[in-house]
């Protein structure tokens, strides 16, 4: 006997944080999803980039290639990616030069 399944669309309310960067654009960031981040030029981008990366941590844990974790340690201040085995798990840090001077 085949089990009849019955798909709901829910509507939940996801806060997210968001900074502004030194030089222009925004980064944010959902605390309750960690490393759920996303940057753009726009505030109207970044509403967009956010909902994808919302879609995109509900649907399993990023991973990143060698290249990317290249890119990523350059933007966060560092000269070579913390771990050498690819591809590994995007636990996300912004750089340091995202951070609101108040905190």
């Amino acid at each position: 006997m085949r089990e009849t399944v019955k798909r709901e669309r829910l509507s939940v309310e996801i806060v997210a944080d968001i900074h502004e960067i030194e030089g222009g654009g925004y980064w944010a960031e959902v605390p309750r999803l960690p490393g759920c981040v996303a940057q753009a030029e726009s505030m109207e981008t970044l509403k967009q980039n956010i909902i994808q990366a919302v879609d995109d941590w509900l649907n399993g844990m990023p991973v990143k290639t060698e290249d990317e974790a290249r890119q990523l340690a350059e933007l966060q201040g560092r000269s070579t990616p913390i771990e050498e085995s690819f591809p590994q798990p995007n636990p996300y840090l912004p750089p340091a030069s995202w951070a609101d001077e108040d905190e």
